[in-house]
């Protein structure tokens, strides 16, 4: 779970706020990259703001979110109350479309930019969850349609993992739909800092004392510049 108060959405948030954004797609290369966590976050932390904001759920690809306490609904245009699955969080929004008629419908650029007006009439802001940019199946609603639709479109790039020749794919689909994208979020979950690398290495070295290296090893992660994440 990333806090809302993290310096990387707090980032965003000010970014969104200063081009006036009121609707944003949060999309990735892949699945697993973070897009629901930073989604959420970002959710937060416009809440914090005092500003009203609805999360919308067009993950089909793996969602994340399931309604709360209430019974299985054939589309996802009625507003509820969803609950991220991994952490309990509970937000207001819309679940993912489950119908085909409803999937087809969303696939449309056009009909999702009437509905982020029509959700926007009641809420400040407007957040969508989406399905990762390279993993296409019949059965998913294209990033892509989503990030032509909303103002601004938020890139999530999972340190490590993604390669330098998926997110030029990524853009180029971004690109295509001009997307107007916001900003880039770098999940350095598997990214280890300088230190953490200086410390591994620190710790092969058997020859110098464990005491040594323990007392080497907390100096070098309590330093703030090697600690960052590049």
């Amino acid at each position: 779970m990333i806090p809302a108060t993290h310096d990387e959405i707090e980032q965003i948030y000010l970014a969104a706020e200063s081009a006036q954004s009121r609707s944003i797609c949060v999309t990735a290369c892949h699945s697993g990259d973070g897009v629901t966590s930073v989604a959420a976050a970002l959710t937060e932390r416009f809440l914090l703001a005092g500003q009203s904001t609805l999360l919308v759920d067009l993950n089909l690809f793996h969602s994340a979110f399931e309604p709360l306490g209430l019974p299985h609904q054939t589309d996802g245009d009625e507003v509820t109350w969803l609950q991220q699955v991994e952490n309990g969080r509970v937000f207001t929004g819309i679940i993912k479309p489950c119908s085909q008629s409803a999937i087809v419908n969303y696939r449309n650029p056009h009909y999702l930019q009437k509905m982020i007006q029509s959700w926007l009439i009641d809420f400040d802001k407007v957040v969508i969850d989406t399905s990762p940019l390279l993993q296409v199946n019949q059965g998913n609603i294209s990033a892509q349609c989503v990030a032509s639709a909303c103002q601004h479109t938020l890139l999530v790039v999972l340190g490590a993992h993604t390669r330098q020749h998926h997110l030029h794919s990524a853009m180029e689909l971004l690109n295509r739909s001009e997307a107007d994208i916001i900003g880039c979020v770098m999940n350095s979950q598997y990214q280890p800092s300088l230190a953490q690398e200086m410390v591994r290495e620190l710790n092969r070295l058997h020859w110098i004392p464990q005491k040594w290296r323990q007392r080497w090893s907390a100096k070098l992660l309590q330093n703030e510049l090697l600690t960052q994440i590049a």
